[in-house]
């Protein structure tokens, strides 16, 4: 405490009157030249509140059919050179992007203005109270509710042809590609925040001059509150069904030299992506003016003066996600289940195209990054001095500080993914053809081997393949069975919540 100030302190009850004692924005509180016996009461309060409150729902339904369809074609009981069924592609692409609300929010909390209390001049046995508040309070919420429920249903078909009781010289059914591409995008909304707590202005104290036995009790309250809640709820459904056919095929009971069956590929490509709500916060804490001070000064005999302040920093932070994801991926792609049986003549052939899937999914639940600085004072850095009271005074000074951090992060998160994939170029049949050359030939991924024979007339041969490819032929001619590659990619990622917390 400097000579300046006590001298300031002791003196003040010459200048009382003066209107430029304090700056004309403080809350100024002046009990001085009462009689003796006065009894006096004084409570200010200065509050200053900032709220505000953010909150998103979004319901989002998407109902997607997609039916391609080349086949399902006949062409039987013809006599002629050539009997031909040739079918296009049958493509479906789906994309489906989905995103909901998002909040962000700027926010500086209020300023009080100084409080200054002074007690000064009283006469002897004077009784004088002084209450005073000063308080900011800087709240923000901020919620997002997403509910995504996405249906894709694709069915495309260049299969189901049938070639069958003809009369001729050749007969050829050669399907299109059946192929299916379906993305899904759905991102949640999120919660930014970067908040700045109030300040509240300096609360200075004295009591000073006051006469004997006088009675003194100032209480000093300055409080700064700032609260944050982000909240994410989210709930994602994805449904998707895929059914790729360029097969089921049938040239049978022909009378020609030359029967065939070439099946397109049928393929499926799912890909989703799941990106759950974010919480981020940059958040301060209020302050306060660094020059409060509490003087009690020169006061008289037997004088009992009581001075009480306290100041509080809260700050309180609280983020939370609850995620439910799930995932149901069903594809079925077919390019087999043809059949080339009981035709005459010299060559039949069934030749199918690739059978493929690949899912991918990525899964990501929401994550809380909290960014909390703590200031480098508090509220009411006080200073105190007691000095030149008369004999037996009593004087007592409680200064409390408090300064509060609380983070809560949650997370709760739930992943379902349930994966279907059955892709076929099997279960073809070439049955009861009369033909000389008996000739298999598959290419596999999943069989396990890959297999190559040849056989002379008058054989029978029974090769169960990656499903089964059945030949049992008697007479001339050439038969073969070549089958497409069948496989299956699956990726999936989940990526749980995270927490991230610097102060």
């Amino acid at each position: 405490m400097n000579k300046q100030k006590i001298t300031y302190a002791l003196s003040i009850a010459a200048f009382l009157g003066s209107a430029a004692l304090f700056p004309v924005f403080a809350d100024n509180t002046q009990v001085a030249g009462n009689g003796a016996f006065s009894d006096t009461q004084v409570q200010t309060s200065d509050h200053s509140s900032t709220n505000v409150t953010q909150s998103n729902t979004a319901q989002v339904t998407n109902n997607v059919t997609v039916s391609n369809n080349t086949g399902n074609n006949t062409a039987s009981f013809n006599t002629g050179g050539s009997t031909n069924i040739q079918t296009g592609d049958a493509n479906a692409t789906v994309a489906v992007t989905n995103t909901a609300g998002s909040n962000t929010a700027n926010v500086t909390g209020g300023t009080t203005g100084d409080q200054n209390t002074t007690v000064a001049g009283n006469g002897a046995f004077s009784e004088n109270g002084v209450q005073t508040n000063s308080s900011t309070n800087t709240s923000v919420d901020q919620a997002n509710t997403a509910n995504f429920a996405n249906n894709v249903k694709v069915a495309n078909n260049t299969g189901n042809n049938s070639a069958d009781f003809n009369t001729g010289s050749n007969v050829g059914i050669n399907t299109g590609n059946a192929n299916a591409a379906v993305g899904i995008a759905n991102t949640a909304g999120s919660n930014t925040a970067q908040v700045s707590g109030g300040t509240v202005g300096s609360q200075n104290t004295t009591i000073a001059g006051n006469g004997a036995f006088s009675d003194t009790n100032v209480s000093n309250k300055t409080h700064t509150s700032t609260s944050l809640t982000q909240t994410n709820n989210t709930n994602i459904a994805n449904a998707v069904a895929v059914n790729n056919n360029t097969g089921k095929n049938s040239a049978d009971f022909n009378t020609g030299s030359n029967v065939g069956i070439n099946t397109g590929n049928a393929n499926a490509w799912v890909g989703l992506s799941n990106t759950a709500g974010q919480n981020v916060a940059y958040v301060s804490g209020g302050s306060g003016n660094l020059n409060t001070y509490i003087d009690v000064l020169g006061n008289g005999a037997f004088s009992d003066n009581y001075v009480s302040a306290r100041s509080s920093l809260k700050k309180v932070v609280t983020q939370s996600n609850l995620t439910y994801i799930a995932n149901y991926i069903d594809t079925m792609n077919n390019t087999g289940n043809n059949t080339a049986s009981f035709n005459t003549g010299s060559n039949v052939n069934i030749s199918t195209g690739n059978a493929n899937a690949g899912v991918t999914i990525f899964n990501t639940a929401g994550s809380n990054q909290a960014y909390v600085i703590n200031p480098y004072y508090f509220a009411n850095a006080a200073e105190i001095a007691v000095l030149g009271n008369g004999a037996f005074s009593d004087n007592t000074v409680n200064n409390a500080q408090d300064n509060k951090i609380s983070v809560h992060q949650n997370n709760n998160t739930v992943f379902a993914n349930y994966i279907r994939t059955s892709n076929n170029t099997g279960y073809n049949s070439e049955d009861f053809n009369t033909s000389s050359n008996k000739f298999l030939k598959s290419y596999l991924t999943f069989g396990g081997y890959t297999s190559y024979k040849n056989t002379g007339s008058h054989q029978n041969m029974f090769n169960y393949l990656n499903k089964y490819s059945y030949i049992g032929n008697y007479g001339h001619g050439t038969t073969a069975v070549r089958t497409g590659s069948s496989n299956a990619n699956v990726g999936i990622y989940n990526l749980a919540s995270a927490n991230y917390l610097t102060y």
